[in-house]
């Protein structure tokens, strides 16, 4: 009777939990309603209040600027650009091909891309004499799907570099980031990171069909924080060269260092300091122009407020100013732009499930993007003052926006140019059901047309003081990776360079190259073969010989914004190869001045950089001779147990945790 009794208050007890943890069912993050009286303060020693701004009007314009390509894009050759590096690249010597142009003499300096590249997890053999072998061999994309990642942005990440001396010849190398996690799957043969896989294969439609955008989603990794093994960090998203400094990103961790010339990897960086060691780090940077800063951030997500961190390095990689802002609501950032007074977020309406937060932090079940406003924050560079402006809606989301620039024009209004990701397609199509996220991604059309947002490029006008927003599409060209020329950052810029589909009406796969005057709203376009893809356009700029036979880059002229050179990588989906291809900057139309072949099929990767400075014109001799030293080195094991100076005092790098402790964290 009384086991009865303990029994019967054991099933009230847990009635009683359970009634309380539902009682957290899907709450709003945030309100973006006028009537409502909220304030939010940041962390500075004098916080002080702001307040939710009304907008009016919304202004559209999508005529369509330019007549698009009549190439229907060979899909299945598409799809082969989503197929694991087998092989690394420790060192090329390259030359155009015989029917190409010379390199130019005044394209001088180092290009770094990054991307994902391994899709099958473990499946990168060790050198021959390493002293750690696999326990399981690399198999092919495919052939075992307890490997296989569910998505491509969750492929391991590796990075491309490409220097050019001036000589007529490019040095490329390619190798993948030894994170903690690349480097336990590769030991183990196998995939050991899953905390994905329930929001991945739910399909195009999570989070109004953006969470599991094609090419970068908008839900990028597991809400745990901290090191464990739902959380996996794989340093695939940007390459970042700074002070002499090479760092990969990946939104969610901390990111890598790695030597420029032989592209091994040193390990995460805590910044000298500046980051803890479980701390989330953003995917993005924004050069600064106008002060010779690059700006990076935090965001410690939370369900009910977020703290947002604006982290200011000077060209020595030290802090000039580190300011938290408390937003509303679980925040989920992925990108953000910088003018020469703020630093501009765009927070999506998001709703958190408290019951499930709580208990899995799995993003599919604990978040709820919604077809709401989105909130817009004007955050004042090096101080605590922050605007909160709420976007009107108009009928194409702005949860997932992807920002070029961003400038303060001379009337004192805020304006920056965006590639919108409109998901309406993917949310109506009644074949989306049927669509599942697995490998080979993409091959068809249809595939794509139901998994993948239609995007076009805006710009948004902001009145802060009248606290108005406007909106126009520039084009409604299917447009991906749009950049600009870096001396322009921050400053008003009258040319956007990006990726481009084929098809107008329709989402299509970035394929050609376009460069769009935002003033005009003309454009230049080249498009390959139909079985040929291009990735991001990055600016490259001039450089001519002094006197003295010292390098110096030309001079910034308002009216040579576009005197410079667009690199991208075309990937060959017959042939699955890789070329290089160079265009001249104000003359895209005329297509490639030069194509040289890298040797080896590069996956369709993310953002990169082009670093210009004196010392990234390294000699061939000197990148063969780190790269051997780096092979040599992991032969050794050296780089799975060397202490880095970064994290002295411990006897153990960051990554090391992970690797001892990663089974039980």
């Amino acid at each position: 009777m009384r086991r009865a009794l303990q029994n019967q208050g054991s099933v009230t007890l847990f009635l009683l939990i359970v009634s309380v943890l539902q009682s957290f069912d899907w709450a709003d993050g945030f309100s973006t309603s006028a009537s409502h009286d909220v304030s939010f303060t940041s962390t500075q020693k004098s916080p002080r209040k702001f307040t939710f701004l009304n907008v009016a009007s919304v202004e559209k314009n999508i005529d369509d600027v330019s007549s698009q390509s009549s190439i229907t894009p060979d899909m299945k050759a598409y799809s082969a650009g989503y197929s694991t590096a087998f092989d690394e690249l420790p060192f090329q010597l390259c030359t155009p091909a015989k029917d190409s142009n010379n390199l130019p003499s005044d394209l001088i300096g180092t290009y770094f891309r990054s991307g994902p590249a391994m899709f099958s997890a473990g499946s990168l053999l060790p050198p021959k004499k390493s002293l750690t072998q696999p326990k399981l061999p690399p198999v092919p994309d495919g052939q075992d799907k307890d490997r296989m990642v569910q998505h491509p942005f969750d492929g391991d990440g590796a990075i491309l570099g490409i220097t050019f001396t001036g000589d007529g010849k490019a040095i490329a190398r390619f190798r993948y980031v030894r994170t903690a996690a690349f480097t336990r799957e590769r030991k183990k043969g196998k995939k050991l990171y899953e905390g994905m896989e329930s929001t991945r294969i739910e399909g195009p439609t999570v989070a109004n069909g953006q969470g599991n955008d094609y090419p970068v989603p908008l839900l990028k990794h597991h809400l745990l924080p901290g090191l464990n093994k739902l959380r996996k960090n794989t340093s695939n998203t940007r390459a970042i060269y700074w002070s002499k400094k090479l760092l990969t990103l990946w939104e969610g961790g901390l990111p890598y260092k790695l030597d420029a010339l032989g592209l091994s990897t040193e390990g995460k960086s805590q910044l000298g300091g500046v980051m803890g060691e479980t701390d989330s780090f953003s995917g993005k940077a924004v050069y600064d122009s106008n002060k010779d800063y690059m700006i990076f951030y935090s965001n410690k997500q939370d369900s009910k407020s977020s703290k947002f961190t604006l982290y200011q390095f000077n060209s020595k990689f030290r802090v000039a100013s580190e300011v938290e802002y408390k937003l509303p609501g679980f925040a989920l950032i992925s990108d953000f732009a910088v003018t020469e007074k703020y630093a501009i977020v765009v927070q999506p309406p998001v709703a958190t499930n408290g019951m499930q937060y709580m208990l899995s932090k799995d993003p599919v079940k604990s978040l709820k993007v919604e077809q709401n406003e989105a909130l817009l924050h004007l955050m004042k560079r090096g101080s605590e003052d922050m605007k909160t402006i709420s976007i009107p809606i108009d009928g194409i989301s702005d949860a997932n926006l992807h920002f070029c620039n961003a400038y303060d024009d001379e009337d004192g209004r805020v304006v920056f140019d965006v590639i919108r990701s409109d998901s309406r397609n993917i949310i109506s199509s009644s074949k989306n059901s049927n669509v599942k996220s697995a490998w080979p991604w993409l091959s068809t059309i249809d595939e794509y047309e139901n998994s993948c947002s239609q995007n076009s490029l805006w710009r948004y006008i902001v009145d802060v003081r009248s606290r108005n927003v406007k909106k126009e599409c520039i084009t409604n060209m299917q447009t991906y990776f749009g950049t600009i020329n870096p001396a322009k950052s921050c400053k008003k810029h009258k040319y956007v360079y990006a990726s481009v589909g084929t098809i107008t009406d329709k989402a299509s796969p970035p394929q050609g190259v376009v460069k769009i005057n935002t003033e005009t709203k003309e454009s230049q376009t080249w498009y390959p073969k139909e079985y040929e893809f291009c990735g991001e356009p990055m600016f490259a700029p001039r450089k001519r010989v002094i006197s003295d036979g010292q390098e110096e880059e030309i001079k910034e002229d308002s009216s040579k914004e576009d005197d410079g050179y667009i690199l991208s990588v075309l990937f060959n989906g017959v042939k699955k190869e890789s070329e290089l291809i160079v265009f001249d900057a104000s003359d895209i139309a005329q297509g490639p001045i030069s194509r040289v072949s890298l040797g080896i099929a590069v996956p369709h990767g993310l953002h990169g950089c082009f670093a210009s400075g004196e010392e990234c014109n390294w000699s061939a001799e000197e990148i063969e001779r780190r790269a051997k030293l780096s092979d040599k080195m992991e032969s050794r094991g050296n780089t799975w147990n060397e202490v880095k100076s970064d994290f002295s005092g411990l006897g153990l790098r960051l990554d090391d945790f992970e690797e001892y402790f990663g089974d039980i964290l």
